[in-house]
């Protein structure tokens, strides 16, 4: 008898970002994608615009798909200095209508569409605002660091609402900084920054733990996700439930890969602040 494997019929939101132009590759061996961004590259059949602070384009652009990879959102830092003291900082305001408004707008459209599943792409920032924490894990307190982060936590907390009152399945990782991004300082810091170290997550790291959000049996869950290194603060175990195991390990001898999840065992106390660090 043969076996027909059915591929997961996925959209991607900000699949032009940073993280999804690098991660859809790779996603796109496993599933079947459509790619959402505000402005999307010609020439992709599987590409269209959409803004999804809209709420009628957002309802739309998820026609004809059983799940849902959110990685839309407007960053943590940057935006313009020059706003007038009667005026809300613009960046701000664009954090709230992307990384709240079109959350709403997403998971309500979901909801209406009877999605199977939401993969929201959360941050670890939620946790980070208490920096000496000695680690992390899925009952640590949160301690968001700047709006962005707030937003964040937002968007898991009202996941959780249509989990519970709509039973729309949600699957809310907590992304620790992801490389290579193409910014130079955060995509090193790693590398010299013993604290930082415990909170990246190699690529090849991120869209596998998306993957496994996409396909786990569970129906709901906040669940923390990094690379390996030899200063592991953060708690994993949690996220073993979705079968995400990283296969990258930093360490100050550098980025190595172990396919089979062993790594080299870490030595020494947990280092949780160095001077002058970033995060």
């Amino acid at each position: 008898m043969i076996t027909t494997v059915v591929r997961p019929r996925v959209l991607v939101t900000g699949a032009f970002g940073k993280i999804g132009s690098q991660c859809v590759p790779i996603w796109e061996q496993s599933m079947d994608l459509r790619l959402t961004d505000l402005r999307v590259p010609s020439g992709d059949g599987r590409a269209f615009a959409a803004d999804l602070t809209d709420f009628a384009q957002t309802y739309r652009a998820l026609e004809g798909v059983d799940s849902v990879i959110h990685l839309a959102m407007a960053p943590g830092e940057g935006g313009r200095v020059d706003y007038s003291e009667e005026e809300a900082d613009p960046a701000d305001v664009q954090r709230l209508q992307v990384n709240v408004g079109a959350t709403y707008n997403l998971l309500e459209a979901a909801r209406r569409r009877n999605m199977r599943r939401v993969v929201y792409v959360s941050s670890m920032t939620i946790l980070l605002g208490n920096k000496h924490s000695p680690s992390y894990g899925t009952d640590t307190p949160v301690e968001p660091t700047n709006l962005y982060a707030c937003t964040k936590l937002f968007g898991e907390q009202l996941a959780r609402v249509y989990w519970r009152k709509h039973g729309l399945s949600t699957i809310c990782l907590r992304l620790g900084q992801p490389f290579p991004i193409g910014n130079a300082e955060f995509d090193r810091q790693w590398s010299t920054n013993k604290r930082s170290r415990s909170i990246y997550a190699e690529i090849g790291d991120v869209a596998r733990a998306v993957e496994c959000a996409v396909t786990t049996k569970l129906e709901f869950g906040v669940f923390p996700v990094v690379s390996a290194s030899d200063n592991p603060r953060v708690d994993l175990s949690a996220t073993r439930a979705i079968d995400y195991v990283p296969r990258a390990y930093l360490s100050d001898a550098g980025l190595s890969y172990h396919e089979d999840g062993c790594f080299p065992p870490a030595t020494g106390p947990l280092v949780t602040h160095n001077p002058g660090e970033l995060l």
